[in-house]
């Protein structure tokens, strides 16, 4: 009985041991909630968007005043992070981040030696999505009007796209997993855009937008596709259980829904498409419409047929 009560007693002061052994108040952590990661001249310029505890007491006043803009640099990544932690004052914290986004350079530089490094150095979530932008850090500069963080609203535009079928959602696992295979990986691209309704606080409407895709081949960053590519990619793939359609007809343009989509090849390896079609209201199309619906479903898949090919 004395020798259960101790070897209990010895389990619980390790559990306690264990648990101080690395404490920092939440007040001491800078919480990253997008990284931008750019590789120029032979230097990581990291990009964050940084949700910082404030208040007394090290609670978190969950207001866009605590989320700043920090940038480090230096000619290896732990480096840069290194003079992102300085310029804060705060040990960095990258386990709740909602975005990594990837910019200029990495057609060149490797990008998995740097998820390594996030994952293994800076505790960054097997499960955070991937994601990249000819300059990178064009994401933390945008002070978007929706979420509580301006990092949610990306987030939120990669999420909405994917359950749409037109994009992909990668994450961090994916892509270290796909290495490991010898695999090719296609993360969702972001480009500059303008759109003057408010989304961001920006005067002239800047903002960013979906702009297709790109594939990681080889731990790099490879050939960029298009919207329509992408979302033919996505279709042939079976990445999407449905897929929005928009068709013309003589009274204009209209919208629908394929569903039921399945992908088959013949014998020449070519991908033959079939799918059931209805309104986005759920009503069934008439034959013409059906009938156009079908070629616009067709002529998606001839956009993103040299993608998926390129990705096998």
């Amino acid at each position: 009985m004395r020798r259960t009560v101790a070897i209990l007693l010895m389990l619980i002061m390790c559990t306690v041991c264990t648990g101080c052994a690395d404490i920092t108040e939440l007040g001491d952590r800078a919480i990253i909630q997008l990284a931008a990661i750019d590789h120029e001249d032979g230097q990581y310029r990291l990009s964050a968007l940084l949700f910082s505890a404030g208040g007394s007491g090290g609670t978190i006043d969950a207001t866009k005043s605590n989320v700043i803009k920090v940038t480090g640099s230096g000619k290896t990544l732990g480096e840069a992070v290194k003079q992102l932690s300085l310029t804060d004052g705060k040990d960095i914290y990258m386990s709740e981040s909602k975005l990594l986004v990837f910019g200029s350079g990495f057609e060149d530089a490797d990008i998995i030696s740097v998820l390594n490094m996030l994952y293994r150095d800076m505790r960054c979530s097997l499960n955070t999505p991937i994601c990249c932008a000819e300059r990178a850090e064009l994401l933390t500069d945008m002070e978007f009007t929706e979420g509580m963080t301006s990092a949610e609203k990306p987030y939120s535009m990669i999420l909405n796209a994917y359950l749409t079928g037109v994009s992909p959602y990668t994450t961090l696992l994916d892509v270290l997993a796909d290495d490991m295979g010898g695999r090719k990986t296609l993360i969702p691209s972001f480009a500059e855009g303008k759109n003057g309704s408010g989304m961001t606080t920006d005067k002239d409407g800047r903002t960013v937008v979906l702009d297709g895709a790109r594939l990681i081949v080889d731990g790099k960053l490879g050939i960029h596709a298009d919207n329509e590519e992408t979302s033919g990619f996505m279709l042939l793939s079976e990445g999407s259980d449905g897929m929005p359609l928009n068709y013309m007809l003589d009274e204009g343009e209209l919208t629908c829904e394929a569903y039921n989509i399945k992908v088959e090849q013949d014998d020449k390896g070519y991908p033959q498409i079939e799918a059931s079609f209805r309104t986005r209201t759920g009503q069934k199309l008439t034959e013409e419409q059906e009938q156009q619906a079908r070629k616009e479903l067709d002529s998606m898949a001839r956009a993103g047929l040299s993608l998926w090919r390129e990705a096998q």
